[in-house]
């Protein structure tokens, strides 16, 4: 037997008749953004036995995939961490500080049987951005993984949140013919935005931009699906809702419902399928059975929603005063060490500046713009990486508030988790997606 059950976002769990890995497990409110599972709420919504998995695989840092508070549910003493041997070590530090289980690092593209029930493969983050924008900073993040049944051969991949484009799936399948010898059976990934964009930005259509994406991930997943040519499709990955006072966000995060996926893909061999919420797929003796989940769509499950909309954000605990002299100083020791660091990389032509905005508290009206009378601001900070007059300059805003700006440039919590994460709002000019702008803030901490 080979199960997959997919229960939220990139939580999905692949069970043998003997064994069990997990993949990504989440359930709640992360610990670094705004975003909540749905539909699964509460653990007692998992099935029971996947807390006695064999195997955890974690894919990246970010917190709806390194959730410590769900991966202390799991209470197998023989437990195993499955993860990429990444070259910074910071994954498996992590791991260490808070558990004391066996960890297998695999080096990417690395066919490894790590039982009699499977053998696994870690695809390594070959692009940084879905949409192939130039990057210098090159921040290795992201994983994606193969996973083979020993018994039958099934071959899963799980592409989590890692950049695709075609040139990425050909590299792939090059290397799934050459150590597997098969094609892929089932297939899975996110499709549209997990992302800030378009919902936490100010001065835009975001109703306009939300189609645009939604449209473009549908016709990059169809592409995707006729490349690869699966038996079976399930979207996971990027399935979130926005908590707290925030909340009216929600409507314009860029992802298709799964009707529209269906639609898109009816023409296709490959059967297209919605787990989401704890649906699976069986396969045995060389048959397929899939159980379909039946999601709810997020405004029926009004109690729910009203739980979450009082929530408190992962930064308010211990608000502290507010203390502008204190927080300058912060400030400069946090600007002192982004350029010690940006400065070796020699790579970076683009030119910026960008505005931090910090506000005592930020409340939304209802376009989900800053209502300037309910919110208070205190002061503004610049961070610009040149020295002269240039008229191509890329020009951000960020809108956040004070408590959140400090725990971030003194490393309480970090900056590329926040930035996606809908409690930072934004304006940009030109309207367009600068990686070395974006990722370059992860530096910005004392």
């Amino acid at each position: 037997m080979f199960k997959i059950s997919h229960y939220s976002n990139s939580f999905i769990s692949i069970e043998s008749d003997n064994s069990i890995i997990t993949c990504d497990p989440w359930v709640g409110v992360t610990t670094d953004n705004a975003w909540h599972t749905y539909p699964i709420k509460s653990f007692k919504e998992i099935d029971k036995k996947v807390f006695k998995s064999d195997f955890i695989y974690i894919s990246h840092l970010h917190c709806d995939h390194f959730d410590i508070k769900t991966l202390k549910r799991f209470n197998k003493k023989n437990l195993t961490f499955i993860i990429k041997k990444f070259k910074n070590g910071v994954l498996k530090k992590r791991i260490q500080k808070n558990f004391k289980n066996k960890i297998i690092e695999i080096e990417p593209f690395k066919k490894k049987k790590i039982n009699k029930d499977f053998t696994v493969a870690i695809i390594p983050q070959i692009i940084s951005n879905n949409s192939n924008l130039p990057d210098n900073i090159q921040y290795d993040l992201d994983t994606s993984i193969l996973i083979q049944s020993n018994k039958d051969k099934t071959l899963f991949y799980n592409n989590v949140d890692n950049p695709t484009n075609l040139n990425v799936l050909k590299k792939l399948n090059k290397f799934i013919k050459k150590n597997f010898k098969r094609n892929i059976d089932i297939y899975c990934c996110a499709v549209g935005a997990a992302s800030e964009f378009p919902q936490c930005f100010l001065d835009l259509n975001k109703i306009k931009e939300k189609k645009k994406i939604v449209n473009q991930s549908l016709l990059k997943i169809k592409k995707f699906l006729k490349f690869l040519k699966p038996k079976i499709f399930f979207p996971a990955g990027g399935n979130y809702i926005i908590y707290g006072k925030f909340h009216k966000l929600n409507k314009y995060i860029a992802q298709p419902n799964f009707q529209e996926i269906f639609l898109k893909t009816k023409n296709i061999k490959t059967i297209v399928c919605n787990l989401i919420g704890g649906g699976s797929i069986t396969f045995n003796k060389s048959k397929f059975f899939i159980n379909s989940s039946q999601v709810l769509n997020i405004n029926s499950s009004k109690e729910f929603m009203q739980n979450i909309t009082n929530k408190k954000y992962y930064y308010s605990n211990g608000l502290n005063k507010v203390d502008l002299k204190t927080l300058d100083k912060k400030f400069l020791l946090a600007k002192k060490n982004y350029f010690k660091i940006l400065n070796n990389k020699k790579n970076i032509t683009t030119k910026w500046s960008i505005n931090f905005k910090i506000f005592k508290n930020i409340e939304l009206d209802k376009n989900c713009l800053i209502n300037k009378k309910k919110s208070k601001f205190l002061k503004n900070y610049n961070l610009k990486n040149f020295n002269f007059s240039q008229k191509k300059i890329f020009k951000l805003d960020c809108f956040l508030e004070y408590n959140l700006f400090q725990s971030l440039i003194t490393g309480k919590f970090p900056w590329n988790t926040s930035l996606i994460g809908s409690t930072i709002m934004f304006k940009r000019n030109p309207n367009k997606f600068n990686v070395d702008m974006a990722f370059s803030l992860n530096f910005l901490r004392t």
